[in-house]
């Protein structure tokens, strides 16, 4: 059976960066799957051109993400609140809620929603999990944004891995071996190349991996691969024995309490292995 998953992200490239190999899987199984941003990433450059008008960027940022979702087989949508201006209030916890009963059948919504921890370092990523988390219950509650039809059942709600530990340290639920998505992944996350090849490197004092970036575009797809395989390897290490199945390369995810919670049958249905 086809189930809709529902991936939130606070800008375009989140999703792809952080759970690209998983939602590669995902389609390729048949499943369907949206890419949801809930900025439309208008200040994350540093070109004359982007400060002197930011609708630039954003454009530019949506044609990526658009051609992202194309790779990865799914579609993309964004709330097109600007960068850095996310805030949980009445209006973007309503949008969040219309957001989410929208995507999936009428009164079933998502099977599975994927996002950021709510303790992420970045204060648009915090609100985004959080704008999440607040709209959970008022998705089954009928007055709430009556124009959206309210949800008979509640989605299971899963955090990508992070390394932060201010808010309690990451829980590996689920470990997914994405050895057969990796390629996929990297040419998703390669499509922004406002961010990988331009923004990230000039900002590599908060990034050291991007530092001394190469100039030539082939060589900054090979260093960018890397990265990635490197990040996903040191996943699959410290996660070997959580995994459904071996690989050389995995993401993890924790499940929030706040959703449906899965019993394991319905953990591997929703998190598949390569």
């Amino acid at each position: 059976m086809a189930l809709d998953i529902l991936c939130i992200g606070a800008h375009p490239d989140d999703n792809e960066f952080s759970i690209g190999g998983t939602i590669a899987l995902l389609t390729a199984r048949g499943h369907r799957v949206r890419m949801l941003t809930v900025t439309n990433g208008c200040r994350g450059h540093y070109f004359p051109e982007y400060v002197a008008d930011i609708g630039l960027l954003a454009e530019r940022r949506r044609l990526e993400s658009i051609e992202a979702a194309r790779i990865a087989r799914a579609d993309y949508a964004c709330l097109g609140i600007n960068d850095g201006e996310v805030y949980v209030t009445l209006g973007s916890t309503e949008a969040m809620i219309r957001a989410i009963r929208s995507f999936g059948e009428p009164g079933r919504g998502p099977d599975l929603i994927l996002t950021n921890r709510p303790d992420d370092y970045h204060r648009d990523h915090r609100y985004t999990a959080r704008l999440v988390l607040d709209a959970v219950y008022m998705l089954t509650v009928p007055p709430m944004c009556p124009d959206a039809p309210a949800l008979r059942r509640m989605p299971v709600i899963a955090y990508w891995q992070d390394s932060f530990t201010e808010g309690g340290a990451f829980r590996p639920d689920a470990v997914v071996t994405i050895d057969a998505g990796m390629a996929e992944k990297v040419a998703m996350v390669c499509a922004h190349k406002s961010q990988f090849y331009e923004w990230i490197p000039y900002n590599s004092a908060s990034h050291p991996s991007f530092a001394d970036w190469p100039e030539d575009e082939s060589r900054r797809y090979a260093r960018m691969d890397g990265i990635l395989r490197e990040m996903s390897a040191a996943t699959a290490r410290r996660y070997r024995t959580l995994m459904q199945r071996d690989g050389l390369y995995a993401e993890a995810f924790q499940i929030s309490e706040y959703g449906d919670t899965p019993g394991e049958e319905r953990l591997r249905e929703l998190f598949p292995s390569a």
